[in-house]
């Protein structure tokens, strides 16, 4: 009997191992078919305005999580590896090459790195 759970268990952990690298084969084929750049566009907004930033903001991220592909593994709730690292260095190249101070900050606020300015007011 002892055998017998021994062989079962090593048979699921053969078979989690085999569906793991499955998962990671299908990933690494649909990142070649995902697009290296999206050209995002923004003639229509005025950037030293914080709504039009927040806007530019949007498109930015919503191109990003396309270049990027899936945030999760196809069927769970587990997060794809390298997802978040992909999204969070798109995003921040194309604000950086966008260079308009109203669209860093508001990146930065959503970051929580912008200092919030009631917390300011409330220490003076």
């Amino acid at each position: 009997m002892h055998s017998l759970t021994r062989t079962l268990i090593g048979a699921v952990v053969a078979l989690l191992i085999c569906g793991a690298e499955a998962a990671l084969f299908a990933v690494d084929a649909s990142a070649a078919e995902l697009p290296q750049s999206i050209s995002v566009r923004y003639a229509d907004l005025t950037l030293d305005r914080q709504a039009d930033a927040a806007t530019l903001y949007r498109r930015i991220a919503a191109a990003a999580e396309e270049i990027c592909g899936p945030r999760l593994l196809t069927g769970s709730h587990l997060p794809l590896p390298g997802y978040q690292h992909c999204f969070s260095d798109a995003v921040a190249q194309a604000v950086a090459r966008v260079d308009r101070p109203a669209l860093s900050a508001y990146h930065q606020q959503q970051l929580g790195l912008a200092p919030q300015r009631a917390a300011t007011i409330a220490q003076r």
